[in-house]
This record gives C-alpha cells, sequence and structure tokens, in this order.
C-alpha cells in the first residue's frame, strides 16, 4: 500500500505562501502548438521541425517540401 503525505513548507516571498500555482495548466501547450503545427505540414512530407516553431522555421521547412516554390 502507498502512503501519501503532506509537508506543507510556504515561501515567505508571497503574502499567501504559494509555491509553483498555476503551472499545471501550461505545461501542455507547448507540445499541443507544435502537434499542430506537424499535423499541418504532414501532409507536405515534414516530419521533423526544431524548437521554437517560428514562422521562418515553419516557412524553411515548407519551402523544400513544396519544390522550392
Amino acid at each position: 500500500m502507498i502512503k501519501v503525505e503532506s509537508n506543507p513548507c510556504p515561501t515567505k516571498l508571497n503574502p499567501i505562501g504559494a509555491k509553483g500555482a498555476g503551472e499545471a495548466g501550461t505545461v501542455g501547450a507547448l507540445p499541443a502548438i507544435v502537434n499542430a503545427v506537424m499535423d499541418a505540414l504532414a501532409p507536405l512530407g515534414v516530419t521533423h521541425l526544431d524548437m521554437p516553431a517560428t514562422s521562418q522555421r515553419i516557412w524553411q521547412a515548407m519551402h523544400p517540401a513544396r519544390g522550392g516554390l
């Protein structure tokens, strides 16, 4: 059996003592955006795109895939 314990240790750097509050909701955003970009580029044969997915990198990935257009 697994025993779960809590050891609260509030920070003194803010009035409510919170640490790491709210980051969990944003962790999946970047991978979701990159997956959407890759899904959009898949019909062009693009299989890899370096991060960060800037407009220039996306354009460069599309350019050779479309026969140099």
